[in-house]
């Protein structure tokens, strides 16, 4: 009987660790078995994963707020969402659109 999570499978599940190695030049990836349900080998999943729920999650959230936050510029949380303006060009568009 063929197995079912046979039909999903794709080139990319039958490869390697996708761990880019920064010392081999561009777009080299480690390559070696991979984790289970994981992209990365037991090594660099190790590195790469962050518990849910760990401190190490807060902390990593927190730093992708602030990066957020920072290049957000006019469209930033701060700002409160589109404006006034933008809305009605948008609600025009809408109404005149096939």
């Amino acid at each position: 009987m063929l197995d079912p999570m046979a039909l999903w499978a794709t080139a990319e599940d039958e490869a390697g660790c996708a761990y880019i190695l920064a010392d081999c030049g561009v777009g080299r990836t480690c390559g070696a078995p991979r984790r289970h349900s994981s992209s990365y080998c037991p090594t660099h999943h190790a590195l790469c994963h962050v518990s849910y729920g760990s401190p190490a999650e807060a902390d990593h959230l927190r730093r992708v707020e602030a990066l957020a936050s920072a290049v957000g510029g006019r469209r930033s949380r701060e700002g409160g969402g589109p404006s006034r303006r933008f809305l009605r060009r948008l609600e025009r568009a809408a109404r005149f659109a096939p």
